[in-house]
């Protein structure tokens, strides 16, 4: 009976392995598409006085703080030791990262299809439809983050990042993945589960409309990665060594 329950939470990684590949794929759409505000609205934007665009920001303001707040709160309350206990005690310790990626995937897919745009305040607008080189500009500095952070996932054992090699660890009573890993890998995994802090900070400033709902988004979440991916000086040395090797390898070939 348990080697059944396990092998339906190994299924059930999978299942989550790919709608988590297809909230990443609207989660890049959502980000790194070419934003437009039309020109009846910023006519009539232009029209308000600075008490009255405030008023129209102040609704999607707060709903996309709290779809934030939520999916803040979901991303480190899940991964806490206090979760982790308990799941172990109700014998879904296989399935823990299972959980964990399947409810941030959720919670990421509630926050992209409720984002509210809040376009009465915005920083900066440019259209980059109207001029090539700034279209390939914004698609290519785009594009490059993307490949990096992809780049890093691999890396970092995509499997294991979304549970399907705990599941299927479990299964087959091989103990943790992570115990198979160098005690160096195992702290930088410890601090940072997730590639590429300057990546996808870039991605959420470089963007051609900076409403005052994107710049909540961009605050927020860069500040969460900031405080949260707590690396330290062995984590840095690591990593280095790391490139020196990939790139002895790549010379010897």
């Amino acid at each position: 009976m348990a080697s059944i329950a396990k092998f339906l939470v190994l299924l059930a990684s999978m299942a989550t392995f790919g709608y988590s590949l297809y909230v990443v794929g609207r989660l890049m759409l959502f980000l790194s598409t070419p934003r437009s505000i039309s020109k009846a609205h910023t006519w009539i934007f232009n029209l308000l006085d600075n008490k009255s665009r405030l008023e129209t920001a102040y609704g999607p303001v707060v709903f996309d703080t709290l779809y934030l707040i939520g999916f803040i709160f979901q991303h480190s309350f899940l991964k806490s030791a206090f979760v982790k206990k308990l799941l172990a005690k109700c014998g879904l310790g296989g399935a823990e990262r299972t959980i964990y990626s399947l409810t941030s995937s959720i919670c990421l897919h509630y926050l992209i299809a409720n984002w509210l745009p809040a376009q009465s305040i915005v920083l900066w607008q440019i259209d980059v439809e109207e001029s090539a080189p700034l279209w390939w500009t914004f698609a290519i500095t785009h594009g490059l983050c993307w490949v990096v952070i992809f780049g890093g996932t691999l890396v970092m054992d995509l499997p294991e990042l979304l549970g399907i090699k705990q599941a299927y660890f479990d299964l087959k009573a091989y103990g943790e993945p992570i115990n198979f890993k160098s005690s160096e890998l195992r702290n930088l995994y410890a601090h940072v589960r997730h590639p590429s802090f300057v990546g996808l900070s870039v991605i959420l400033l470089a963007t051609n409309v900076m409403s005052v709902d994107r710049l909540l988004l961009a605050l927020l979440l860069i500040t969460y990665m900031y405080v949260a991916w707590s690396t330290d000086h062995k984590d840095v040395a690591y990593q280095k060594l790391q490139l020196q090797r990939k790139k002895l390898e790549l010379k010897a070939q």
